[in-house]
């Protein structure tokens, strides 16, 4: 008979988001049957919005009871066998002092652990009053879970170091390929390069900016630089297109809880040139990653790019079988054997 497992977040946040879209892959499937032994028992969440004070009380005070209730009521009734918290961001709901066994996934732990990578701070060294508690309360809500899931090697190693006691494993995010190999247009001319991701200094578009000043002259008046999440909006199939028509994906970040858009570019059969880091290094193709700091290195790799689109008549690329071949390692199959494994280790097989 399969397990059933609750699952609980905070604030509905939508499929769009990094972390809404983990939520919701999550919970499609586990409907869905993909993690085998496990099946949905179903989601508490609230919506979004409300007054700050409201939001407060809601965040504080009511929704952690309404979880607490439901985690008495499962082991009551035993209508479901565990809990698991989507994101760190919702550590506070994992019920202290509960018998029922609780698991967290950990997307990154930036705001718990600040850091300063190659000069840039990744995470909040200064958060205000408000946020300094609501951090001690994600805080002790962590350290009553039964289990961490990472998605990274990286964090789980930083999991080790706060909470060397607790059991963590890791299980990478997945993806269904099938999506971005189903050709799309796009209207991009030239020489095509895309980022993917926000303006935040961790993402390091500013060092994009400098590569560029650097190229070679001819090389720099063909490019089509494509800047997407920062100031250009994509669709789905958009996005999946933009990529299929990119020479390569340009993803200097200086810290990423595990780098999706490197795993969707490589399922679309886009070159990626990556910044040798934490985390997305343990999903980018070696073969694809560059010094972070190394500027001519990130020239280099460009202008050979440049070189191969100018010799084959400037058309757009053919699909990269090496990144295809690396993003096949992330499949859907994998994710959900590894989930199962990391609740049996608390749950038992």
């Amino acid at each position: 008979m399969a397990k059933r497992v609750l699952v609980v977040r905070g604030g509905a946040l939508p499929r769009q988001s990094g972390l809404g879209r983990a939520h919701y892959e999550l919970v499609d499937r586990l409907d869905s049957g993909q993690i085998p032994g496990y099946e949905l028992a179903g989601v508490i969440e609230h919506p979004l919005g409300g007054n700050p004070l409201h939001r407060w009380w809601r965040r504080r005070k009511s929704h952690p009871a309404r979880v607490r209730k439901a985690a008495t009521k499962g082991l009551n009734s035993g209508s479901f066998d565990l809990i698991h918290v989507t994101d760190q961001e919702q550590a506070h709901l994992i019920p202290k002092s509960s018998s029922m066994p609780c698991s967290v996934m950990i997307h990154d732990l930036f705001h718990l652990m600040p850091r300063t990578v190659i000069g840039i701070e990744v995470g909040d060294y200064s958060p205000n009053s408000i946020r300094r508690k609501d951090l001690d309360c994600l805080r002790d809500g962590l350290q009553n879970a039964d289990l961490f899931i990472s998605i990274s090697e990286a964090t789980a190693k930083e999991c080790g170091k706060l909470w060397p006691e607790k059991l963590v494993r890791v299980v990478h995010h997945a993806i269904n390929p099938k999506p971005y190999q189903i050709k799309g247009e796009i209207g991009l001319r030239n020489f095509v390069l895309l980022t993917v991701g926000s303006s935040e200094p961790r993402k390091r578009l500013d060092f994009i900016d400098e590569i560029v000043d650097l190229l070679p002259s001819e090389v720099r008046d063909e490019l089509n630089l494509v800047r997407v999440g920062s100031h250009l909006k994509l669709s789905d199939e958009e996005l999946i297109a933009a990529y299929q028509r990119s020479e390569a994906l340009l993803f200097p970040s200086a810290g990423e809880g595990f780098g999706l858009p490197v795993l969707e570019a490589m399922a679309a059969g886009c070159t990626v040139l990556a910044s040798d880091l934490p985390a997305h290094n343990e999903i980018v193709d070696p073969s694809m990653l560059l010094p972070a700091t190394d500027k001519m290195a990130w020239v280099e790799a460009i202008t050979e790019l440049h070189t191969a689109w100018t010799e084959r008549g400037k058309k757009p690329p053919e699909p990269d079988q090496i990144a295809i071949e690396r993003a096949a390692q992330f499949n859907i199959q994998k994710w959900g054997r590894e989930m199962a494994a990391s609740w049996d280790s608390i749950l038992g097989e």
